[in-house]
């Protein structure tokens, strides 16, 4: 579960990423850097299944990754591996191309539904995995760009976030990325659980990772936010 934004800047980009997650699920290890094949590679690690939804390596190739759900009510089925691990197999790589190859040629079996997004410089590719088949999107990145997902099903969000995108930051001809910012601190009083920083009973926004890549220059900032955690087992 996760909204992440992607806005040009200058002679590259910042992307943002809001993690929201289960309140019962171990907190995150900030990022630190590490070798990820012939590349070095800053990204958080998610302490339960060892991975990450999202990071920059050396050459400025970010990759971040996304939960998929189609249907809230269906039940999880085994996968063999966690979705995490493919954001460092991406990480590893050295140009988008071959991001984009390693991404498009992922088992979809092998891992419950997602969606990862690629980007390098104005390019932007997103490789979705329904467990059946893998499809790819290439994007150039002339506006800004909007992906999200909630675990009460990607449907339910996507219109009132992909509104308030536009309003926010799409439309806005000014300061776009202060408007992103805006974006990613934005909560519906009368719905939480439908925002961009959502909050509900089991699950809430725990985190807010923002990268700029820019020529020569790549920072990664990582914003954990206070959530009250409910220990698992026990309903909030």
């Amino acid at each position: 579960m996760c909204t992440v934004t992607i806005v040009p800047n200058g002679d590259g980009f910042r992307l943002v990423c809001n993690r929201d997650e289960r309140r019962d699920r171990p907190a995150a290890r900030p990022p630190r850097t590490r070798r990820c094949g012939d590349r070095l590679a800053t990204y958080p690690v998610d302490p339960a299944g060892g991975g990450t939804w999202v990071g920059v390596n050396d050459l400025g190739l970010v990759a971040t990754l996304l939960n998929r759900t189609a249907n809230a009510n269906a039940p999880p089925r085994e996968a063999v591996l966690s979705r995490g691990v493919i954001v460092p197999q991406l990480l590893a790589c050295g140009s988008w191309g071959e991001a984009m190859l390693t991404a498009g040629g992922l088992d979809p079996g092998a891992y419950e539904p997602f969606r990862v997004v690629v980007v390098h410089g104005s390019l932007v590719g997103a490789v979705v995995s329904d467990r059946q088949r893998v499809l790819a999107e290439v994007f150039t990145l002339t506006v800004p760009r909007l992906f999200t997902s909630s675990s009460l099903g990607d449907r339910l969000v996507e219109e009132p976030r992909r509104a308030l995108f536009d309003q926010l930051v799409a439309n806005d001809h000014g300061g776009k990325l202060r408007a992103q910012f805006r974006f990613h601190r934005h909560r519906w009083t009368r719905s939480p659980e439908l925002s961009v920083h959502m909050e509900r009973a089991d699950a809430a926004t725990v985190s807010r990772t923002v990268i700029d890549v820019s020529a020569g220059r790549t920072d990664l900032s990582y914003e954990p936010l206070g959530v009250e955690t409910v220990p698992a087992g026990r309903a909030a």
